[in-house]
């Protein structure tokens, strides 16, 4: 009985490299490694395309930045779409350039549909803000679900519009609009005396019934990218029509130096004032390079107010500091158009022009901040019960009141010192 010789495939690890050429290839094999090859000049074009659609929004960014250099996080904006250029140009020489396009592509649309709600959008103050539950001065550092980004913050703070740039919406704009809403709501977010910003979901896709009945239900608006007019957006507060005075704010409307003082040729009066402290140089300086005018602002009001303690105090310093132009100034033009108003204990507020209103937790929530003395609080109290902007050079107390939660609704321009003239 012969032998039966069975032949052994050869192991694929053990053949050499001339053995592996002489191997036929199986002809599936074959076609794949063939339109990979083919495919690799096409994804190549591909990525210089979306690096040069890269280079064009980055331009485009630039271009809005020179116009709107008032939006808070533009520079965010610009560094992510370098980012994306970045990317796209090493997708070129990449070995497998079609692995990255397709998440570059998505992310650019993201960009792109950010700055064009950003350009269409009313009153924009930031973009690509964080907010959190709480102030960052309180507390340890925050937890994932304590902060959210908003692609967009228009309307002067109250509306916070989340951007989505997909043909069909992602499953997660429910719980990513949800979770705006949710820290929406903390004290610290309120604007407009205690108002919660409305959230708006900007989309190029369409929304499932089911999504769109929970965004419904929480009070969340959806506006197609693709037609949306400003008429859509929900409907807000409207402005004041009330300005409320701090003292800053009255040195600054009866100083000689914002009524003509500054102007050339400059007298030997506001020079020798000016020369005597550093303070009143830089005041003068200021007011020549830029007129405050702050006069032309409260023309946009109807009713000017004023807390009694800010009265009194301004008075003391008049008689003791002003000059007979500036105390003139007071009597004549401002101190007849500007009402003494008080909180009442029972938290409302009455007086020509303002609306009664019930204000305790406001009150409170102003009375409770630390790092303030009671002179300096009791005119932000009085604009936040009266619902009235206040007009004040006192920047570091806006500020603070901000790291500790409350949000005041302010007017803030430069100090203003009075000369003596």
């Amino acid at each position: 009985m012969s032998a039966v010789h069975v032949r052994h495939p050869p192991h694929r690890f053990g053949l050499s490299s001339r053995s592996r050429s002489r191997s036929p290839l199986c002809p599936v094999a074959t076609s794949s490694m063939r339109r990979s090859r083919e495919s690799k000049p096409d994804a190549r074009s591909a990525a210089a395309e979306l690096c040069s659609r890269c280079e064009l929004l980055v331009q485009r960014i630039e271009s809005f930045a020179l116009m709107r250099p008032d939006i808070e996080g533009i520079d965010k904006l610009a560094r992510a779409a370098l980012r994306e250029r970045h990317f796209a140009a090493s997708l070129i020489d990449s070995p497998d350039p079609a692995r990255g396009i397709q998440g570059c592509e998505n992310n650019l649309r993201g960009l792109s549909l950010e700055l064009e709600c950003a350009e269409w959008a009313p009153g924009v103050t930031a973009v690509r803000k964080r907010f959190a539950t709480r102030p960052p001065s309180l507390g340890a550092k925050f937890g994932d679900e304590e902060v959210v980004e908003v692609d967009v913050v228009a309307q002067e703070g109250l509306l916070w519009i989340e951007c989505k740039a997909e043909s069909v919406l992602s499953s997660n704009i429910v719980p990513q609009a949800l979770s705006m809403k949710r820290v929406s709501k903390a004290s610290c977010n309120r604007r407009c005396f205690g108002k919660a910003p409305k959230i708006v979901v900007y989309a190029t896709g369409t929304l499932g019934d089911t999504e769109a009945g929970f965004l419904s239900d929480a009070g969340i608006s959806v506006l197609s990218a693709l037609d949306a007019k400003t008429e859509y957006l929900p409907k807000l507060p409207s402005p004041t029509k009330t300005a409320n005075l701090d003292i800053t704010a009255l040195f600054a409307l009866v100083s000689e130096v914002t009524n003509g003082g500054a102007t050339k040729p400059i007298s030997e009066e506001i020079t020798s004032w000016a020369e005597r402290k550093p303070q009143h140089a830089a005041c003068l300086r200021a007011e020549m390079n830029e007129p405050l005018n702050l006069a032309a602002e409260l023309a946009r009001y109807d009713s000017l107010i004023a807390h009694p303690s800010v009265i009194e105090r301004f008075h003391d310093i008049l008689h003791t500091v002003g000059g007979p132009k500036e105390r003139q100034r007071w009597e004549e033009t401002w101190q007849p158009r500007i009402k003494v108003v008080s909180p009442r204990e029972d938290g409302d507020v009455k007086a020509e022009g303002i609306a009664e209103v019930r204000s305790l937790e406001r009150a409170a929530q102003v009375r409770s901040l630390s790092r303030l003395s009671p002179q300096q609080l009791d005119p932000f109290e009085l604009g936040d019960v009266a619902m009235a902007r206040t007009f004040t050079a006192n920047g570091r107390a806006v500020s603070s009141a901000a790291e500790q939660g409350v949000f005041l609704e302010t007017y803030v321009h430069r100090a203003v010192w009075l000369v003596g003239l």
